[in-house]
């Protein structure tokens, strides 16, 4: 053969060699522990996995990259420390330089021993190669440590054999055939096995990661993705578990990998009271380091807290909890609570002139007028043997004077001349308001679903242009304005509703406090038609104030709402009506 071809195909053959090397990378020697050790010692240590690395690997398969080659990838040396320094996982390093393989050596520290944690990675996968462990008192032990475990790691590479490189033979010159050629049928696939694998945490919803690598296929447990085969590690964290660090061996299809996650919390009980069932309608407000709760029962992470339990009829409690890990804490609050109290003077009088009336606080007879005294904040005060709710607001720690007056309003009552009907009634600021929806039938009026049953819960509907008349001498139909005071009165627009709601008869437990005793029911509304909706859900009642010919403003209150919503309405619907005192 000529000579010019055959140093054509012998270049060829060695750039093919070259083409087939893949590139190893042995990564600075990390520290991790203190003291820390020098730059020197570490930089030893590397060298010499490189040097075994040269020894075991075939030279014709594999490279192993130089200390300037890796910096040279990363931008510059101070780069290449920092990145291998801060890097989550060695694999990615490895992929930023462009290895196919990819190993790093971190030190520690156990007891008065030095410890070295060597690991080998397919950069491409992320699949762990081998790996090694050990200690010695100082950096130059750890030579014999790398020296009798890094031939069998390196070992593992495919192609590899532990033992060194050995020159290659000296050509010998043979008669017979030679330079038979063939193509194909030398590919051999390195990628190795993969395996569908199905991760399941107990408890669920851990966030795990596949040596240290999040995969998107599975951020969340339970999940399901393809893991190629050997040794993988998976690391699972859930919030007040204890983190799991463990290597699985993916060796077959639809394999199960099942972690029980330790739990790292304790539990902390609260037992609500009530002191006669007064503000039992009202659940206790619960914080725990200034951050409200919505539970009674929390599991919390070992530590020291802050809870504070608070209620518009007690006193504010506070108290200190240590959590200790599977252990329970319980606050019983019946042996704590105490009632905020307000001092009441009630004074009664008929036509300007002072009477003495029994007075009941909670149902039960405290005195009569004049009373003084002191009583619950949340106490329902009654006058009279009639035993007529007294509208009175207390507060704590503050003494408040009231007195009940007959002209027109017996007892906390009206009774309508027209007909006889009798109505409770409240005072609310300055301003007394009927405490149920007038039920004076007169034409324009109705009863929803035209049944009289309704008449008696909700009261009658009424359009607009006889609603404005229907209210009973010394009581009139109030303005949009009037009812804004009522508003502002008792916390404002957005919140009215939740504080003038009655305490039922709303759906889908859409019922208020009626601290005020304003007792709004949800009476629906209806049309000239004949035609009725929302009972039990909605509640509309007319103002005075009118907005054009056709149209007049309304509020209204809603079960899944908390306010009040005003707007205007065709004058032929049907609404609930509530008289103000003139």
């Amino acid at each position: 053969m000529p000579i010019a071809p055959l140093f054509i195909l012998l270049f060829l053959a060695l750039a093919a060699q070259a083409q087939e090397q893949k590139r190893v990378a042995i990564l600075n020697t990390e520290d991790d522990g203190e003291p820390e050790i020098e730059f020197t010692n570490l930089n030893f240590l590397t060298g010499k996995l490189r040097e075994i690395a040269v020894k075991v690997l075939p030279e014709d398969k594999y490279s192993v990259m130089s200390v300037q080659s890796i910096i040279d990838k990363m931008g510059s040396k101070d780069n290449a420390r920092k990145m291998c320094k801060e890097a989550q996982c060695i694999a990615e390093i490895g992929r930023k330089v462009s290895a196919a393989y990819v190993g790093q050596a971190r030190l520690g520290r156990l007891d008065d021993y030095i410890t070295i944690n060597m690991e080998l990675y397919n950069a491409g996968s992320g699949v762990l190669i081998g790996s090694f462990t050990g200690k010695a008192t100082k950096v130059s032990g750890l030579e014999s440590v790398i020296i009798e475990n890094a031939p069998q790691m390196f070992g593992k590479m495919p192609g590899a054999s532990v033992g060194s490189r050995t020159a290659p033979a000296t050509p010998s010159v043979a008669g017979g055939i030679s330079g038979l050629q063939s193509t194909g049928g030398g590919y051999e696939f390195e990628g190795g096995k993969s395996y569908l694998a199905n991760v399941v945490t107990e408890p669920e919803g851990a966030v795990v990661s596949f040596n240290g690598v999040p995969d998107s296929r599975c951020t969340k447990t339970p999940c399901k993705l393809v893991l190629g085969e050997g040794n993988v590690r998976i690391v699972a964290a859930l919030d007040q578990y204890e983190r799991a660090d463990t290597t699985i061996f993916i060796r077959q299809n639809n394999q199960s990998i099942n972690i029980r996650l330790k739990a790292n919390f304790g539990i902390l009980e609260i037992k609500p009271a009530f002191l006669e069932g007064i503000g039992k309608n009202e659940q206790w407000s619960l914080s725990i380091n200034g951050r409200a709760v919505s539970y009674f029962e929390n599991k919390l992470s070992p530590n020291n807290y802050k809870v504070e339990l608070s209620h518009r009829c007690y006193e504010t409690l506070s108290f200190d909890v240590g959590i200790n890990k599977d252990k329970r804490e319980v606050f019983d609050m019946a042996s704590h609570i105490r009632l905020k109290k307000s001092g009441l003077v009630l004074n009664a009088e008929k036509d300007g002139e002072p009477i003495s009336e029994p007075v009941f606080v909670n149902g039960k007879q405290s005195g009569e007028t004049p009373f003084s005294g002191s009583v619950p904040v949340c106490a329902e005060i009654e006058f009279g043997k009639n035993r007529e709710k007294v509208d009175v607001k207390l507060k704590p720690n503050e003494k408040v004077e009231h007195t009940v007056k007959s002209d027109g309003v017996s007892g906390g009552s009206l009774v309508d001349s027209r007909d006889g009907k009798r109505y409770k009634v409240v005072k609310i600021g300055n301003q007394t308001w009927m405490a149920e929806n007038l039920n004076y039938n007169t034409s324009g009026s109705k009863c929803y679903s035209n049944q009289e049953s309704n008449c008696q819960k909700y009261g009658r509907l009424y359009n607009w242009n006889t609603a404005k008349s229907a209210c009973p001498k010394g009581w009139h139909l109030p303005t949009k304005g009037e009812y804004g005071k009522l508003d502002d009165f008792v916390g404002g627009e957005k919140t009215a509703g939740y504080y003038l709601k009655a305490t039922n008869g709303w759906n889908d437990n859409g019922n208020g406090t009626d601290a005020y005793g304003f007792s709004a029911l949800p009476g629906g509304n209806g049309n000239s038609g004949g035609s009725f909706n929302y009972i039990g859900n909605f509640g509309y009642w007319w103002s005075n104030s009118e907005v054009n010919a056709s149209g007049a403003y309304g509020g209204g209150m809603f079960y899944n709402y908390a306010g009040v919503s005003y707007g205007y309405y065709d004058k032929g619907s049907l609404f609930s009506v509530r008289c103000l005192q003139d």
